[in-house]
């Protein structure tokens, strides 16, 4: 079954309703200039409302190894997910604890698991676009990696995704918002509804 993960949590309220709504993952973007950026001290305070069996992961760009290894311990995360040059340092300290993150087509998939793949869309995304991606996460899978796809998902295409893609998990976070960090709970519903549907087709 592919997993799911909320991101860009700011409200406990959100938390709660992903959660209910059957979510796997949420993810709390630890990275100041985000519109939807939380502090290490407002992630600690929204994990300790994520249930034992979900999953709390804080997203981090550029951050040093040894930072991440402090946000992990101090916002008491499951994993950290980071991007930029750090990234592969990161992994090697805390292993799976890490999931590297690798935005295409610039850069290449690196060594590890579990994987994130991203891409940036704009805001209409281009159909042959989005299935290119999906078909590059189809072949990372079937070459065994786990991996996490992310770019452009909400509710209307992401059994789509997941049927083209069948990917270990998905991540959303503008997809299922009213504004930044912000959630509509009905997108949420919706989105997690769909990828079951997906997984099942």
């Amino acid at each position: 079954m592919t997993l799911v993960k909320v991101c860009g949590m700011t409200r406990p309220e959100d938390v709660a309703q992903a959660v209910e709504a059957g979510a796997d993952m949420v993810g709390f973007i630890i990275v100041p200039w985000s519109p939807r950026a939380v502090d290490v001290q407002t992630a600690r305070g929204l994990r300790r409302l994520v249930p034992r069996g979900v999953e709390a992961v804080g997203v981090l760009v550029d951050e040093t190894v040894g930072g991440a290894a402090r946000i992990l311990e101090e916002a008491e995360l499951d994993r950290v997910q980071v991007y930029g040059a750090h990234a592969a340092e990161t992994r090697e300290l805390l292993g799976e604890r890490a999931i590297v993150a690798c935005r295409r087509p610039a850069d290449e998939p690196p060594a590890g698991d579990p994987l994130l793949l991203d891409r940036a869309f704009g805001d209409e995304p281009d159909a042959d676009d989005l299935d290119a991606h999906w078909r590059e996460a189809a072949a990372l899978g079937a070459a065994g990696r786990r991996v996490l796809l992310a770019g452009a998902l909400d509710p209307s295409n992401v059994a789509r995704a997941v049927e083209a893609a069948r990917p270990w998990a998905v991540d959303v976070a503008r997809g299922v918002e009213r504004e930044p960090g912000v959630k509509d709970h009905s997108k949420v519903t919706a989105f997690i509804g769909a990828v079951r549907e997906g997984t099942t087709a």
